[in-house]
């Protein structure tokens, strides 16, 4: 019997198999993981990740900390005060 979702929780958009991108927060590092299997939303882009998908990049970012990435992006940062224009 499967358990799978078939219909987005935020829009109840379908859910067609693709790919996502990760965004992870590590203390005051931030990992992306780029291509990550997901059922994908077709009308909010939302992303559902298998448990075993979780459980491997679990895996991998316990067991590979360290290793060198692919490539380093440079990622701007600003405040909130300065993102709503507050002094």
């Amino acid at each position: 019997m499967s358990t799978a979702i078939d219909r987005c929780d935020l829009c109840s958009g379908e859910l067609v198999p693709g790919k996502t991108t990760l965004e992870i927060w590590r203390e005051e590092q931030l990992v992306v993981i780029r291509d990550v299997p997901a059922d994908v939303c077709v009308q909010c882009n939302e992303a559902y990740i298998s448990s075993g998908v979780s459980e491997r990049l679990d895996h991998f970012l316990i067991e590979n900390e360290g290793h060198p990435p692919e490539q380093y992006l440079s990622v701007p940062q600003y405040s909130a005060s300065q993102a709503m224009g507050e002094s």
